[in-house]
């Protein structure tokens, strides 16, 4: 038991794989057993993995057989111990009825020690001990056994710890990597736009004077292409200054129903129509900088407008309510009637550069900013959304009097 104790001590900081190939041949080595096995439930595959085994020849025959991938709904002892939480002792595994027969028959395994595996406080696999001969286990080895387990336990949960933090360190590496990459990136196109801008107004002078209608269209089309770069080179720009607090906010009087008509006048078209609903009564006002409200909801209409069906009209709703605590709070809807947003993706659909279905087109830099600006202001930004029911963004504020 000291031995083994030493012998955990001294395995090297690694990866959960290794670390629990260590403890296999340490406990191999301590009770002279044939084989050891760290088996891991796979949730992917809904079997017990031998993620760490010990260095012998039963160990090899086992991976040539394919044993050590056990499907639980296969059964045998590996899978009676995990799902228990039973150690599991027999010195005749030939007579057990339970067991595998490729267990049993092929690798020709007679005595058998399982004992269950924690990581923290989860039951997350078994430790399984294995001997050719019989009765070569007793019940104070079974005892030790779960000790050993215990201590096992520990030391997995460090390397995984370990592991998981070495991970999230090279994301976040890769990460910022990119993220400073997009950054340079556009502020060296933005440089190219301007002068893009100055040729195409040269162009369209030209084509006024000449009557070239047809001209004059296709530049048209260039300039809403023009524009759309220009918002997200404006948009990649913004977080990198949220990101270095330099978002600057200027605190004016606002009122958030005229600034709904005004986005409600430019963005809605004959077959993306945008209904109106403003509170009857006083106007909503609030105090903040009306450019970002101005981009924050341009970005919570444009994402409604891009997932809406054609001819289907979504809904911008402007309106005040006293709280509970007698505080006055302004709030815009913006609905839609698309497909609604994935139930996987719904919690991270504020964040920066997510990716699935919710994220067609675009580097998914728009609500990102919408929440950040509400959050700038002292309010909040809320998504709701059930699959096929379309999704609803409300945007509340503290609303401002006189």
């Amino acid at each position: 038991m000291l031995d083994l104790l030493e012998g955990f001590l001294r395995i090297p900081a690694g990866n959960l794989q290794s670390t629990l190939a260590h403890i296999a041949n340490l406990i191999a080595a301590a009770t002279a057993a044939d084989k050891v096995d760290g088996f891991l439930y796979d949730a992917s595959r809904d079997s017990l993995v031998a993620v760490g085994t010990s260095n012998q020849p039963l160990s090899a025959l086992e991976r040539k057989l394919g044993l050590d991938v056990l499907p639980v709904s296969n059964g045998g002892r590996v899978v009676y111990v995990y799902q228990t939480g039973e150690t599991f002792l027999t010195g005749h595994l030939e007579q057990d009825p339970e067991e595998l027969r490729g267990v049993k028959e092929a690798m020709k395994i007679r005595s058998k020690l399982g004992v269950p595996l924690h990581l923290g406080e989860q039951r997350c696999g078994m430790i399984m001990i294995a001997s050719l001969k019989n009765d070569y286990f007793t019940e104070e080895d079974a005892r030790m056994a779960e000790n050993v387990a215990r201590w096992a336990g520990i030391v997995a949960h460090r390397a995984q710890l370990a592991e998981a933090i070495s991970r999230n360190a090279t994301e976040h590496g890769r990460r910022a990597g990119a993220e400073e990459l997009v950054t340079v990136l556009a502020h060296d196109l933005r440089n190219f736009l301007s002068p893009m801008r100055i040729r195409m107004e040269i162009l369209r002078r030209r084509a006024r004077e000449a009557a070239q209608r047809d001209v004059l269209g296709d530049l048209d089309t260039m300039d809403r292409a023009l524009s759309r770069v220009e918002g997200l080179i404006s948009d990649i720009l913004d977080v990198a200054r949220l990101d270095r607090g330099m978002f600057d906010l200027r605190g004016e009087w606002v009122d958030l129903g005229r600034l709904a008509q005004e986005i409600a006048a430019v963005m809605g078209t004959p077959d993306r129509r945008i209904l109106l609903s403003i509170q009857q009564g006083d106007p909503v006002h609030v105090i903040g900088d009306a450019a970002r409200l101005r981009q924050c909801l341009e970005n919570l209409v444009a994402n409604a407008l891009q997932k809406s069906p054609a001819n289907v009209p979504i809904t911008l709703a402007v309106a005040k309510e006293i709280q509970a605590n007698g505080v006055a709070q302004a709030s815009v809807q913006v609905v839609d009637e698309g497909p609604g947003i994935p139930e996987e993706i719904l919690p991270h659909v504020f964040e920066r550069f997510v990716s699935g279905r919710v994220r067609e087109g675009g580097l998914g830099l728009g609500l990102y900013l919408a929440k950040r600006i509400a959050e700038a202001h002292g309010g909040d930004l809320v998504a709701e959304s059930e699959p096929g029911k379309g999704a609803r963004f409300t945007l509340t504020l503290p609303a401002a009097e006189r």
